[in-house]
Order: structure tokens, then sequence, then C-alpha cells
């Protein structure tokens, strides 16, 4: 299959992972004592890390702002000191060279200011997770084995959840659309169905041997005719 069908592939599973985290985790928590505060303490660490992955955003735009701005420098600057050309066309780049070294220096303000932000809100995330792991330590010492079981499964289910976004990050945007679509759309929830000859193995349906065809030799995500889940070959 294709890197673009084996990334629709590898997010269908990791979704089917990540929601089995999701029971396991609303499971545990329901076994817990305290039920109002743990799951307080998980609005507050979502949010702080809510908040965290905003400040790296911004602190990524601005890196990547200012390395444009410094290759447009560079290449201003190599033109400048080749001398060639007017007088005044000489003048017109060296001018230009001022004003985006002007520019730069505001720009490296703003990514030093957007990557002390990131520090900060890393630091309060490691304060609120600290504290919410004290109180519920504290609610559920009688339920230590529980306790130590819901931790891992929510550092599972986190772990997933990074590595969806991740994994998102690097699809064509139409891609996730497709998958979101589709996976909205399908009764049972799941976006995908193996391609097996020419038949799909989701609606038990024979696509025409063109459209098969086309889904083994297709780069972008190929729709099942029938159904409309996105077709993937094991193994190709």
């Amino acid at each position: 299959m294709s890197e673009r069908t084996r990334a629709i592939f590898t997010l269908w599973r990791l979704d089917t992972d990540l929601q089995r985290a999701e029971t396991l985790v609303a499971s545990l928590t329901a076994q817990l004592g305290d039920q109002v505060k743990v799951k307080a303490g998980d609005i507050a660490i979502r949010r702080a890390k809510d908040t965290v992955a905003k400040a790296l955003s911004r602190q990524r735009d601005q890196e990547f702002e200012l390395a444009q701005l410094e290759a447009r420098i560079k290449e201003l600057d190599t033109r400048l000191w080749s001398g060639k050309g007017t007088p005044r066309d000489l003048e017109m780049l060296r001018v230009e060279l001022d004003r985006e070294r002007t520019r730069r220096n505001g720009i490296e303000e703003q990514t030093l200011g957007a990557m002390e932000a990131t520090e900060r809100t890393q630091r309060d995330l490691a304060r609120v997770e600290a504290a919410v792991a004290t109180a519920i330590a504290s609610l559920q010492s009688g339920n230590v084995q529980r306790v130590a079981e819901r931790t891992s499964a929510t550092s599972r289910r986190d772990a997933l959840e990074a590595d969806r976004t991740s994994l998102i990050q690097g699809m064509p945007p139409e891609d996730v659309e497709a998958y979101n679509r589709q996976r909205g759309k399908s009764s049972d929830g799941v976006p995908v169905a193996e391609l097996t000859g020419s038949q799909c193995q989701a609606c038990r349906t024979d696509i025409p041997s063109g459209d098969a065809q086309r889904a083994r030799r297709s780069e972008a995500p190929f729709p099942c005719p029938s159904c409309g889940r996105l077709l993937f070959i094991p193994n190709a």
C-alpha cells in the first residue's frame, strides 16, 4: 500500500488502541473512590497540556518564520557581495538587507519570548501533574493497585494521543479530512476496509476490476465505491 494509505491505516489502529485505553481509564476511574476529584484532576492536566501544545505551536511558528528570514538575509547578502548589477540595484539590495536585518531583531525577540512561554507552561504542567498525583494518592491510599493501574493506563492513553498528533501533522489535510468524514459516516465507526482480490471486506461487495486496480496503484486513499470506506491492501 502507498505511504498515504499506510498512514490512514496506522491512524485507524492508533484510534482503535486509543479508544480501548480511554475505556480502561474510564473504567478504573469509576472504580476509584472520589470520582469528582479524580476527574477534576484529569481536566486540570488536560488543560495544562493544551496550554503547552499551544505554546509549542507558537514557538515553532516563530522559529519557522525566523529560519525563512535568515535564508532571505543570506540570499540578499550573497547577491550584494557579488557586486553584480547597477549601483542603483546594489543600493536597493543594501536597503532591503538592512530592513530585513532590523525585522530579524524583532522576530528573534518574539521567538525568545515564545520559548520562555513554552518553558513556563511546561513547568506549570509539571506542577499540576505533581499536585494531582499527590491528591489522588491521598484519596486512594487504600486502593494502591487500582491507582497504579490507572496511572499506567493514563500514560498509555497520553502516549497514544501524542503518537496520533504527530502522525496527523505529517499527513495531507485532505487525507485526514477523508478519514474523519468516513469515520463519522460508518455505522461501526470503522473508516477503513481490507481489499481482498476485488472484494471490500467491510461491505462484502465485489468492486469493478478497474477500481480495484486503481486502489492498488493510487497514492491517495481510495474509497470503496459501495460503502465509502478507505481501502487498504495488507502487506502491499
